[in-house]
Order: C-alpha cells, then sequence, then structure tokens
C-alpha cells in the first residue's frame, strides 16, 4: 500500500530526531522483564485457568486492575465504562521535571475473554499478558531514561462474540492515543490483515419439532453449498445453536436423531459418507425411545475454517437420508421444540463487501427463516503502514531473536481491534487511505513449529493446551519486550511518532 505524497510530505516535516540515547534500550527492557515477568507470567497462568466468557471476565479484570494499582506510578479506573464491567483503564504518565507540553501517547490493548464451552482455546490469556507485560516494560524505560510520555492499558472484554471494542470506541475509550499496539499467539508468526466479519442469526418454526429440524437442516445444507459468494476470500459457515455454541467456533459435538430406519442402515449410511476428508471427526450411534440418536464428534475450529466438521457430516447424513419413505429427524433430548436457530458467520476480505455476501446467502435461504437479524460487524483490519515494519525490524533483532516474522496479505480471521482502527480504504483499489487510529496487530506463532505444521489452530480445543506451554509464555514474553521497545522509541523520537501517525485522519 502506498502513502499519499502529502502524508508522506507531514511525516518528513515532522519534529527532530530522538536527543535521548537508547542505545542500549533492548538490554534495559531485558532487565525490566527479569525482574517484572515472573508476577506478571503469574497472573496470564491464573487468567488460563480460571477462563471467563465475555462480560463476565470478572476475576481476569480482578487480577490485571489489582497488579497495576499494586505499581508505582499507574492510575487505575476499574469498571471504567458504562455497560462493560470487565473493562478497565490503567494510565503512566511520565513527565519529567521542566516538560510542560502534552505527553506523546502509546495504548496497549489487552484481551482476556475465553470461548464457550473450551476455556482460552484462543490465547487471550496471552493477549492480557503481552499488554500488561509490554506496558510495564515501557513505563519503566520512560521513567529510566527521562522520555516525557503516557502509557495506557485498556482491559477490553468480549472481543470473542460481541465486539466489545466496538462498545468501547463509542465510549471514546481510545480517544487518549492515536497508536494503539497489540499482539495475539496463533500458530505463525506474521503482520497481516485481518478479514471482516459479520454473523446472521436465522430463525426455523414447523408445525413440528421434526419440521423445525427440516427446515434448519435445509439450511445448513443451504449455507454449506453456497457457491460463487461476491467479494474476495469470502466463507459463510453455519452452526446449529443447539448445546455448547458460539457464533465463531465450529462444533465439536452435534447430536442428530433419525427415525423410521433402523441401526444398521443408519450406521452404514454415516460410514459411507465418513472418509478421510473429515479430519479427526468420529460418530457413535444408538437406538433411543425416538429412534437412532448419532452423537458426531470432531476437533472444532475457527469459523472462517472450511475444514469438514461434525455439523458438516450430519448435514450430509441428513442428505442422504431425508428422502428415505418414512423417515423423520430430531434432536436428542430436544424434542419438544418446534422453533430452532442457526448462526450463520460471514467472513470476506473487505468490509464493504460484507452486505453484499450476506444478502447472497440470504436470497439462496429464500423463505426459508421466519426471521434473521445480525449483529454487529467487525470491520476488516489493515496492515498500518510504519508499525508492521517497525515491529518487524525490532524483533527480527538479536536482542529478540525473532528472525520469521514475515508481513504478508493473507487474513486469517478477524478482530474487533479493527473498530479501533477503523480503516478507510479506496472503493475499487481497496487502498488504505486513512485510519481512525494507528493499531498494530502482532499474530505471533506459539507452536514449536515455524511452519504450524502439527499444531492446532485457535479456536480447536488442543489449541487451550498450546496457550499454556512454557514455549507459548517464552514468545510472548518475547513479543512484549519488542512492543515496549517500539512504543519507547514513538515517545522518544517525534518523527518515528509522526510516521507512525501519518495515516491517521484528524
Amino acid at each position: 500500500m502506498h502513502l499519499s505524497s502529502t502524508i508522506l510530505m507531514a511525516a518528513a516535516g515532522a519534529a527532530a530526531q530522538s536527543t535521548f540515547d537508547l542505545s542500549d534500550l533492548p538490554a534495559f527492557i531485558k532487565s525490566s522483564s527479569s525482574t517484572n515477568w515472573p508476577t506478571l507470567l503469574n497472573i496470564g497462568q491464573q487468567i488460563w485457568n480460571d477462563p471467563e466468557v465475555g462480560l463476565n471476565e470478572t476475576h481476569a479484570h480482578d487480577r490485571i486492575v489489582k497488579y497495576f494499582s499494586s505499581v508505582g506510578g499507574w492510575t487505575v479506573s476499574p469498571s471504567a465504562y458504562p455497560g462493560l464491567p470487565t473493562a478497565f483503564k490503567a494510565e503512566f504518565d511520565n513527565r519529567p521535571s521542566g516538560f510542560t507540553g502534552d505527553l506523546p501517547t502509546v495504548g496497549f490493548l489487552a484481551e482476556y475473554d475465553a470461548l464457550v464451552g473450551i476455556g482460552h482455546a484462543c490465547g487471550h490469556n496471552l493477549i492480557a499478558l503481552n499488554g500488561m507485560s509490554a506496558a510495564k516494560f515501557a513505563s519503566e524505560a520512560l521513567a529510566h531514561y527521562g522520555i516525557p510520555g503516557r502509557i495506557i492499558v485498556i482491559g477490553t472484554p468480549d472481543e470473542e462474540n460481541a465486539a466489545g471494542k466496538f462498545k468501547l470506541n463509542n465510549l471514546g475509550a481510545f480517544n487518549g492515543s492515536d497508536v494503539w499496539l497489540m499482539a495475539h499467539p496463533t500458530v505463525t508468526s506474521a503482520i497481516q490483515p485481518m478479514n471482516a466479519r459479520l454473523n446472521y442469526f436465522a430463525r426455523f418454526v414447523g408445525g413440528t419439532h421434526s419440521e423445525a429440524v427440516s427446515k434448519a437442516y435445509d439450511a445448513l445444507d443451504i449455507v454449506q453449498n453456497l457457491s460463487g459468494l461476491p467479494g474476495t476470500s469470502s466463507s459463510a459457515v453455519g452452526i446449529e445453536n443447539v448445546g455448547v455454541y458460539a457464533t465463531n467456533i465450529v462444533q465439536s459435538i452435534i447430536k442428530l436423531g433419525v427415525a423410521g430406519l433402523s441401526l444398521d442402515t443408519v450406521n452404514s449410511t454415516v460410514s459411507g459418507i465418513l472418509d478421510s476428508t473429515y479430519p479427526n471427526v468420529t460418530f457413535s450411534a444408538a437406538t433411543d425411545a425416538d429412534g437412532v440418536a448419532l452423537t458426531i464428534l470432531g476437533p472444532g475450529g475457527h469459523a472462517s475454517e472450511a475444514t469438514k466438521s461434525p455439523l458438516t457430516l450430519s448435514v450430509n447424513t441428513y442428505n442422504a437420508l431425508k428422502n428415505s419413505s418414512g423417515v423423520s429427524f430430531y434432536l436428542p433430548g430436544n424434542t419438544s421444540v418446534t422453533e430452532l436457530d442457526i448462526t450463520i458467520d460471514f467472513r470476506t476480505r473487505y468490509t464493504a463487501d460484507l452486505n453484499s455476501v450476506a444478502n447472497f446467502a440470504s436470497a439462496a435461504l429464500g423463505t426459508l427463516p421466519a426471521g434473521i437479524s445480525h449483529d454487529v460487524q467487525y470491520p476488516s483490519l489493515e496492515v498500518t503502514p510504519f508499525l508492521g515494519q517497525a515491529f518487524i525490524d525490532i524483533v527480527g533483532t538479536p536482542d529478540y531473536g525473532l528472525a520469521n516474522f514475515p508481513a504478508t496479505t493473507l487474513a486469517p480471521a478477524s478482530t474487533d481491534a479493527s473498530w479501533v482502527q477503523d480503516p478507510v480504504l479506496d472503493p475499487v483499489t481497496h487502498e488504505l487511505k486513512s485510519v481512525a487510529k494507528a493499531v498494530l496487530h502482532a499474530n505471533y506463532g506459539i507452536c514449536t513449529n515455524p511452519s504450524g505444521a502439527g499444531c492446532p489452530f485457535n479456536h480447536e480445543p488442543l489449541f487451550k493446551g498450546l496457550a499454556n506451554t512454557d514455549f507459548a509464555y517464552q514468545q510472548t514474553e518475547i513479543v512484549a519486550r519488542a512492543e515496549a521497545q517500539l512504543a519507547v522509541e514513538l515517545l522518544a523520537d517525534p518523527s518515528q511518532m509522526a510516521q507512525a501517525v501519518a495515516i491517521v485522519l484528524k
């Protein structure tokens, strides 16, 4: 992406270079980490051990607030924003004697919500740990070098399901800084964009339970087989709103009942469908009072992934049996309901295409749903000029040792940090024109294999274990030190800060 000549001239005309000697800054931050990391690590591990879903992250909120309240120089506001009781603000000001100007500011974002049913299988315990640690290391460096500056940490609840940063943004939580830094654990490292996302909630009503199930499964089949979606790298994933589910998780357990056929027939049908294209999916079948109850198990995963899941197998089983004489379907243990809901998770590379993707799917569903509603969209997150490369340059040095940290155009998932950035793109070329805030969203690998091979992806249940390994914590400590160095260099050097915020719309 390219900046306009006006922006480049503004950056070139920035204030003089830093007058601070930061030649030993990496060593100082490493020393700060050696002192502070054990306490910070313990908090991160406590958050992992005590997973809390969005807007219920009471213990995570309290532990982080207690920490910043216990260290000198920080002003802490618990439950700082109306309607978001588990959001907080912590602020550190360093104003050297004789400095009377406005303090340059860098903010850090801390997430700590877990996934429904599977705990910290996205690693938000590490996002909280990174934000806390980078902010603490940076604050100590400001004091040590006498650099005027402000560090802000915002605790941002409910990233997974309800775009907590959308609500915080509307409350002005990010107005205190034009630069916000965070880091997200995943299987491989990259500075990269993130997709736009929108969820549709479709409601199906039947005169009987079996009719409602058939309508919902007909809709799931339509979604599963959508082709020709508009936009770039667009996807639509169905989620059955029964049992343990969430809007952005591929379910790991699906139950479907078949009435009117023998156990042997159902068993042989499912066995004929299940093959090696369903990774680690298994099933069992047993008779119950209503027919043959299928239980299908699988690894689950991220709603942006296209792997064949337990739900995929259940939909294909439904299709294989639905035209058999005398057959009907039911939900084992749930046969009294005559209304069922499904969620359709839409992803596409660019925000401008979200509505056309959703409208395409709505047209395909036709009159099947009795009603459709939707949640708040997650805009795409773009790679902010300067910040991404500046971070890569730092983290690849021998002081940090993460040389395999590329910049890519692949968008692996979505994030509500896009609401902080709020990018404006050219509608034709998709060139980034401006942002509300300059945001660094560094995705860093916590798989010991740098390629990610052999490791579970975010939202797969096994990723929970990955997010609590020694290696994951080691990687988090390194990335936190690198982000702390970036923050200090921005605050010490007006010309670097000018380059970082040149894309910010004033």
